[in-house]
């Protein structure tokens, strides 16, 4: 009996050296949360070490099944070498497993007390108490990255903060949204509130309580990025609140469409059509019964702008409006819409002029001078917008014939109606440009007109300038809005001192009073 306890005390020193072995040689603990990649560091020398390695030998080996349990691999870092184990905590049962080369073991109570405190592991909590966030997409729930702040209450009763991220499984964190698709934020409890935000290249452009009504905001196609930011409040009894932020891409690349922006569309006005969503390598072409010239697209503040003169003649009542995108391509389709076209009535004008004056100003001569000379400075123009704002009127005068008026000169009917405003002011009166813009016509003593100048505010928007005394102005020259352009003259087909005004998209008049509201912006 003495020799067994004398051999026991001989071998207590190697039992000692061999249980204390692990700690001894290890130089430091890589802790890796499983579940965000999140990776500790801790010195084989600190108390939560001492914590980690009395939990792997303290253990019972067990079947039960901890594959559902939030885990940690453990990397045991020996000089050159390393050691791994898989750290599982339940957090309901307050229990901890090893699991090493197949098998688990059940860790100590009180080891496992004291882990559930430690901070390395607090993820163990947020896993547990972290509300789940998910995409709908067309019904099916997609995992998106999170950041969380979040304090919960821990085993011992205080309450601690954290703050992290939750990566998600979605390819390039992205999703596509083409005509059809739905997408919302789906959560396992509804936030106390709600800030959805979409950017894009870093710049806002859109906010809303929900994500559906800022995707409808967004008009044009193209990459944008998302944040959701969900908050849930303290509330007493709570044992865990704060938020978490949602953050993912959408590709939008919905069918094109258009839509009339103009409200009081009759005929002689302007009609603006916007089209939304359409790509790069795509065309569209739109077509309505009351535009009897080409339009043209202009690109204005991220989106398709279509500046169109109704026809004097229109009829009052619905009109189609049709788009042909991709025409003559495998990827065409067609969208329709309707649109008023109001009903207005226009002033007729009576003149009488001597027949020499009336022989010289009208006759085929004077209107073929006018098509080869003024009409061609209004067949191009600037794609970009001149313009700003309102438009002025150009000069302070007497209105003595409106827009449209239907003339009736020495009794007989004009073959057309008048292509703008005359406005009676004392000669050398000055005219100033109602907007910016390049002067593209600029010549004296023309047959009709008189001296005229003509000024490209850009998309199709000319203003005209007829019967003047003086040109302050030439040809080329970048004009200011307010700037003085020339002087009140009684040129060419006149009968007293006046500026005749006019507004046209391209050679088509247009009622001039429409820019004094604003065209686009």
């Amino acid at each position: 009996m003495k020799r067994i306890y004398l051999m026991f005390l001989l071998m207590l020193p190697m039992i000692i050296a061999s249980g204390c072995s692990l700690a001894e040689n290890i130089s430091e603990i890589e802790i890796v949360n499983l579940a965000d990649g999140e990776k500790t560091v801790m010195s084989a020398g600190s108390e939560n070490a001492a914590a980690l390695l009395k939990a792997i030998k303290t253990k019972d080996k067990t079947q039960e099944n901890i594959s559902g349990l939030p885990s940690y691999e453990l990397l045991m870092k020996k000089n050159s070498d390393t050691d791994s184990y898989i750290l599982s905590i339940d957090l309901s049962g307050r229990k901890a497993y090893v699991s090493r080369e197949g098998s688990s073991y059940i860790v100590d109570d009180k080891v496992a007390g004291d882990l559930l405190l430690n901070e390395s592991f607090s993820y163990v909590y947020v896993n547990s108490t972290l509300y789940d966030a998910f995409l709908d997409y067309n019904e099916d729930l997609l995992e998106t990255d999170r950041m969380y702040d979040w304090t919960y209450r821990n085993s011992g009763g205080s309450f601690v903060k954290k703050e992290g991220k939750v990566k998600g499984k979605i390819e390039g964190n992205s999703v596509k949204i083409g005509n059809g698709d739905t997408l919302d934020i789906a959560y396992e409890k509804t936030p106390d509130s709600q800030a959805v935000k979409a950017y894009s290249q870093g710049k806002l452009i859109g906010s809303g309580a929900y994500l559906n009504d800022v995707l409808a905001g967004i008009n044009s196609d193209g990459e944008y990025e998302i944040e959701s930011h969900a908050q849930w409040l303290m509330r007493s009894g709570s044992q865990f609140y704060g938020n978490q932020t949602l953050s993912f891409k959408v590709e939008i690349d919905r069918d094109a469409d258009i839509s009339v922006i103009t409200r009081e569309n009759s005929p002689g006005n302007i009609l603006l059509v916007s089209a939304e969503n359409l790509n790069s390598d795509e065309t569209l072409k739109i077509s309505t019964d009351v535009v009897k010239t080409d339009t043209n697209m202009y690109s204005y503040n991220g989106k398709n702008i279509f500046i169109c003169p109704i026809d004097l003649y229109a009829q009052p009542g619905e009109h189609k409006l049709t788009a042909v995108v991709n025409e003559g391509t495998d990827r065409e389709y067609t969208i329709e819409k309707t649109f008023t076209v109001s009903s207005k009535t226009f002033k007729t004008q009576y003149l009488t002029v001597s027949n020499e004056m009336n022989e010289t100003n009208n006759d085929d001569t004077a209107i073929y001078e006018f098509a080869k000379l003024v009409k061609p400075a209004r067949t191009e123009s600037s794609p970009e917008k001149l313009w700003e704002g309102t438009f002025d009127i150009p000069v302070e005068g007497r209105l003595t014939t409106d827009f449209a008026e239907i003339r009736f000169v020495n009794n007989v009917q004009s073959s057309s109606r008048h292509s703008g405003l005359d406005l009676a002011a004392p000669l050398g009166t000055e005219i100033k440009a109602p907007n910016n813009g390049i002067v593209v016509f600029a010549m004296e003593g023309l047959l009709s007109p008189g001296n005229t100048v003509v000024i490209d505010h850009g998309m199709g928007l000319f203003t005209s300038y007829y019967h003047m005394d003086k040109i302050l102005a030439q040809k080329g020259q970048k004009v200011s809005k307010g700037e003085v352009i020339g002087t009140v003259g009684t040129t060419g087909f006149s009968t007293g001192p006046h500026l005749h005004y006019a507004v046209s998209i391209y050679n088509v008049y247009v009622n001039p009073y429409q820019p004094l509201s604003g065209i686009i912006d």
